[in-house]
């Protein structure tokens, strides 16, 4: 990503409304489906740093965050410190013995310029998680959606539910659950696109709704009902539609 993007991201990953909703998803997920007190974890592509704080309630004895760029780390080491930092490409093989982890997690990562497999970061995830263990990924969901943050955090695609189903596969990996969440922003989200479509040029057009900071009224209503969905969605409904993915799958055991 560029680096005001990894810099708008600290300054947002611990108060805005949609970071805030999918950590809560994303541990709720997790431990429905029996991540462990004590586990060893790996976040992969930990950006600045702001989900390291995730499993905290478990008790985790390891949590690493891995990125490629010194920027991300340098702000993580200030978000994490007790974090273990490591920098590494995930399209090459990662610095850590086979089944060195209980759980993986995946913030919106694969989805970027940079990444040349996704199947093939994913069987190198595998080989590092222990059989049994676990792999919670989200990504961003819909080409229709694409918008100018798309442009700031240098998105090569964006994806659907089944497009993940042959790479987990592929890499030993049992889907358990998988669907879209923030349904709800959807509209707004084609809405801003027909507005800048329609200004196009203008200082309006180029400011994202993704970008700026929101009104703390707005923020907290926003993050509230992206509370409600996620009980819907953690009674095991998909929702349909949604601007991000997220998936847990296990590790097979052979």
């Amino acid at each position: 990503m560029h680096p005001e993007a990894y810099e708008m991201l600290a300054r947002r990953q611990k108060t805005y409304w949609w970071h805030r909703a999918r950590r809560s998803l994303a541990l709720t997920l997790l431990r429905q489906h029996g991540a462990p007190e004590g586990c060893r974890w790996i976040d992969i592509g930990c950006g600045p740093g702001g989900n390291l704080h995730l499993l905290d309630d478990l008790h985790p004895v390891l949590t690493v965050g891995v990125d490629v760029s010194d920027i991300a780390l340098s702000l993580a080491a200030a978000a994490a410190p007790s974090a273990t930092l490591v920098k590494a490409d995930i399209n090459a093989r990662l610095p850590f013995p086979d089944r060195s982890f209980d759980v993986a997690t995946v913030f919106n990562v694969l989805y970027h310029a940079w990444v040349v497999s996704e199947r093939n970061v994913l069987i190198e995830i595998a080989r590092i998680v222990r059989p049994g263990g676990l792999l919670l990924l989200t990504e961003p969901a819909f080409d229709l959606m694409r918008r100018r943050l798309d442009e700031i955090v240098l998105t090569r695609r964006r994806y659907r539910r089944r497009d993940f189903a042959e790479w987990l596969d592929a890499a030993g990996f049992e889907e358990l659950f998988s669907s879209y969440f923030t349904s709800f922003a959807v509209p707004a989200v084609l809405a801003a696109k027909l507005l800048r479509r329609r200004i196009n040029g203008s200082s309006v057009a180029q400011r994202s709704i993704d970008t700026r900071m929101l009104p703390e009224i707005v923020n907290r209503a926003l993050f509230h009902v992206a509370t409600l969905e996620s009980a819907v969605i953690l009674r095991g409904v998909r929702m349909p539609v949604g601007t991000t993915l997220i998936s847990i799958s296990r590790r097979r055991v052979a």
